[in-house]
């Protein structure tokens, strides 16, 4: 982080940062569901996206590696205190948490922290939670979540959290989903804006993002 704030210092840049976030949230089925909508995403895209996939460790690379083929934005594992930037999509490392918060600096940009999770069956049943209650705090009424296909209730606090800062939560719908269980869980608890089939998703997000 510190390399790319002093480049930027060299050359008179001003550190871009995102005008909005997105927090995609999925589990069983969302590998073809998250190729679905990444396969979509313009080569310019003025948000950062952050994926949480329950996923083992290492896959979680694997799958950003894969997504980044057909993705017009640059798909990568997040790292700790890596820079949030638009046009950018971050994986979340399998088995750990991600938060937003601001960098250090004049810029006061805004970076990821990323946490191992591994010995914390709590925080690993709420992964998606964590993220999204994050970047609502961060970025209020410009935090999109999305939670897709998967087995639990993990996502259901976040879309909450994102709903009350005037966010805009979306779900994919049950006949797309493989387990409509985590889709559901939100729906049930009143949290949730838009429930859409998985091929209409990618659609609605660039929708919203030219209406912000």
């Amino acid at each position: 982080m510190q390399q790319i704030e002093d480049a930027a210092a060299e050359t008179g840049q001003k550190i871009l940062a995102p005008r909005s976030i997105v927090v995609i949230g999925a589990a069983t089925g969302g590998v073809a569901a998250l190729t679905n909508i990444t396969s979509k995403m313009p080569n310019s895209f003025p948000a950062s996206i952050i994926i949480v996939q329950q996923m083992r460790p290492g896959f979680t690379r694997l799958l950003a590696t894969y997504l980044s083929k057909s993705c017009g934005a640059l798909v990568e594992e997040a790292e700790n205190h890596q820079l949030l930037k638009p046009n950018q999509v971050l994986m979340t490392p399998g088995c750990h948490g991600i938060t937003i918060a601001h960098g250090p600096g004049q810029e006061r940009p805004f970076i990821v922290s990323i946490e191992n999770q591994t010995d914390s069956a709590a925080k690993s049943r709420t992964r998606i939670d964590i993220a999204m209650q994050s970047a609502a705090e961060m970025f209020g009424s410009r935090t999109i979540g999305i939670l897709l296909t998967g087995v639990g209730t993990d996502g259901r606090d976040g879309m909450k959290a994102i709903r009350e800062k005037g966010g805009t939560t979306i779900v994919q719908d049950q006949d797309s989903s493989i387990l409509f269980d985590m889709p559901k869980a939100a729906i049930d608890a009143g949290v949730v804006d838009e429930i859409l089939p998985l091929w209409n998703i990618a659609d609605r997000l660039i929708e919203l993002m030219g209406d912000d």
